[in-house]
């Protein structure tokens, strides 16, 4: 698949990743557990079938989600998580983006 590693590590891959989006000032993209299956499908497309769209998109709802992962108060963000389905398996829920308003 598409990693910058002959080894497929998606962790470093998205550790790089992550750390050029806050180097732009830009907020960490956040696989959660209920929209793992989109992700990596996407991924095969992309490696598979030379085609970004599908990538492209799924990686446009993540970081609209991680956009909302803020606060210092971890029962709110566990709420939230939840709330959002980010907790779910891929076969029982979807990933719901609920916007947060910054207080």
């Amino acid at each position: 698949e598409v990693h910058p590693f002959n080894d497929g590590n998606g962790r470093i891959a998205r550790v790089m990743m992550n750390a050029e989006l806050v180097r732009a000032d830009q907020s960490r993209i956040i696989v959660p557990t209920v929209f793992r299956e989109d992700y990596i499908l996407a991924l095969r497309k992309l490696t598979r079938h030379k085609d970004p769209l599908a990538y492209i998109n799924v990686m446009t709802k993540l970081h609209q989600f991680s956009d909302n992962l803020y606060g210092t108060d971890f029962t709110e963000l566990k709420n939230y998580l939840a709330a959002c389905n980010a907790y779910e398996e891929p076969s029982q829920a979807k990933l719901q983006i609920i916007d947060r308003d910054i207080l």
